[in-house]
């Protein structure tokens, strides 16, 4: 008895130390996201620029954010832009998107493939396609840079339409 005691003690310690490598071999990544996120950035009580998104998933070392829904608005210029998708780099405090962009203020509207927008010194820039519409006039290109005395610059393919 005392035998078969010991061989069935054995048996299922040499069970759990069997399952204890099992877990240890196990690798999970956890994600962590917020929904209805808003990030407000001011100075001297001044809020500079909100932006709000359905979803923010905060990916390894927690220091970026994918964001879905998003929306910027830049009160300095009153502009508000609008994208599917985005990234925060809360580190930076930059804005970046892949996807496509709609810039929306009260003397015209902006669109583009994608843009990069660093949030400590105003500055919006554009790689690929852009088209400003405003009243009277469109630009087309490839290419911009804008920064925060609103002074916007097409740097390639430019084409312009005016009308009366």
């Amino acid at each position: 008895m005392i035998g078969l005691s010991v061989l069935l003690f054995s048996i299922f310690f040499l069970a759990l130390k069997a399952g204890r490598e099992n877990v240890g071999d196990l690798q999970v990544k956890s994600v962590s996201f917020i929904e209805d996120i808003k990030i407000l950035q001011k100075k001297s009580g001044v809020t500079v620029w909100t932006l709000t998104a359905k979803k923010a998933d905060f990916k390894e070392g927690g220091d970026k954010a994918e964001l879905s829904d998003v929306n910027v608005l830049i009160e300095k210029s009153k502009v508000s832009l609008h994208a599917d998708k985005g990234l925060y780099n809360l580190a930076e405090r930059s804005f970046t998107t892949d996807s496509m962009v709609d810039a929306v203020s009260k003397n015209y509207r902006m669109s583009a493939d994608s843009i990069d927008y660093e949030t400590t010194s105003d500055k919006i820039k554009s790689e690929g396609k852009v088209k400003l519409e405003g009243k009277g006039f469109i630009v087309e290109g490839e290419g911009m840079k804008a920064d925060g005395d609103k002074k916007v610059r097409i740097l390639n393919d430019v084409k312009a339409t005016f009308q009366k």
